[in-house]
């Protein structure tokens, strides 16, 4: 989940306190598309591209640009393959205000040595960066031949609040579930207006973020990271349970965010006429299911006789701390103490583990649903 909490936006840059430190298991969304991006790629420099212009590139939501730096790499070297070694190439980064861009420049530079930057291996390539919401247009009309953006997209320009759980999808309130639908869906079509601007004509849009997946007759609706988002509302419940925290504090738990289904990302896109005049062009979304590391690791140890449930949950909790500390912390009333606040944190992301290491691993969700969706510009 790539939009930076501000659990760590005073990161002075170290080695191994990173985003990319802490969740690179996230590359493994982003080496999802790879194949298709770098085809994408190769199909936009083969039509001539104007020799004065660079070929531009947005990340959005890119936190310290470590899961997406190999793909970059490839898109490099991909366009130099087709226009030569001197073609230019620009790199461009959001991310809210408070992300982490001491992380970002140093690993751009190689101060952060992993993974390796492509400027210490290509010259004429130029690095810009902003701190605009991407609800927000962030560059100038016109100008990105290739948007990407890797787990972050399922990100809510602002929270739908609910009492019953700290993720809207769960919640039993059928109003409250049909306010987060809706406000996913106008903050899908406003990000892809942005987007839509900023892009060249023929330009691409690759956004790719935690999915979900409808009900069959076969099989329950499922949504990405679902058992450890139960574990989390339940930890937050019992906080509440117990006292701990006030009802209202309660309610702010809700993380802004909303695993949309491949429907879910396709009727808003369909729908809108504005979409249509600007000229974007949908041309797939793709639902994948991409193995969890946490289970996968843990039958691995498990095969050399090392039954390590402590690892997982401890590994799962961690993982998630990071994109939704704040959301916890700035719920927590103002009248308490730092002290409190930080007490009651741990005291939650705690439960959390508990309630992970309460389940066997082979009961946990074995994957992820990521999707995918491809755009163009006319």
């Amino acid at each position: 989940m790539s939009r930076w909490s501000s659990y760590n936006v005073m990161n002075p840059g170290g080695q191994g306190t990173s985003y990319g430190d802490v969740q690179m298991r996230n590359k493994a969304f982003c080496d999802n598309s790879k194949d298709q991006i770098l085809k994408i790629v190769e199909n936009l420099v083969t039509k001539p591209h104007l020799e004065n212009e660079p070929f531009t590139i947005a990340d959005y939501g890119a936190a310290d640009g470590s899961i997406s730096m190999e793909l970059m790499t490839d898109i490099i070297s991909t366009v130099r393959s087709k226009c030569g070694k001197n073609k230019e190439i620009h790199v461009m980064y959001e991310d809210l205000p408070q992300n982490d861009f001491n992380s970002l420049f140093k690993r751009i530079h190689g101060i952060i040595p992993n993974p390796r930057s492509y400027l210490l291996d290509h010259e004429n390539v130029y690095v810009t960066s902003t701190g605009t919401n991407f609800y927000k247009q962030c560059f100038p009309s016109n100008s990105v031949d290739l948007a990407l953006s890797f787990t972050a997209t399922h990100w809510l320009s602002k929270p739908v609040y609910v009492y019953d759980h700290v993720y809207a999808y769960f919640t039993q309130n059928k109003d409250e579930y049909n306010a987060m639908a809706k406000q996913a869906a106008d903050d899908w079509v406003l990000f892809l207006k942005n987007r839509t601007k900023e892009l060249k004509p023929g330009g691409w849009g690759v956004f790719a973020a935690a999915g979900s997946k409808d009900a069959t007759p076969e099989e329950p609706a499922c949504v990405a990271f679902h058992d450890q988002l139960i574990a989390m509302g339940t930890s937050w419940k019992d906080l509440f349970d117990q006292g701990i925290i006030t009802k209202a504090e309660l309610q702010r738990g809700t993380i802004a965010a909303c695993s949309r289904s491949p429907r879910e990302l396709e009727e808003p896109i369909r729908d809108s006429v504005e979409l249509k005049t600007m000229g974007l062009k949908l041309h797939e979304i793709r639902l994948d299911a991409i193995p969890c590391s946490f289970v996968s690791e843990w039958r691995q140890k498990l095969e050399q006789g090392i039954d390590d449930r402590e690892g997982v949950a401890r590994g799962i909790t961690k993982y998630f701390k990071t994109p939704t500390y704040n959301t916890f912390y700035t719920a927590l009333s103002s009248d308490r103490s730092e002290e409190q606040k930080l007490q009651i944190c741990e005291l939650f992301y705690k439960g959390m583990e508990e309630r992970l290491l309460s389940k066997h691993p082979e009961d946990l969700t074995p994957y992820y649903y990521y999707a995918s969706t491809y755009v163009q510009k006319e």
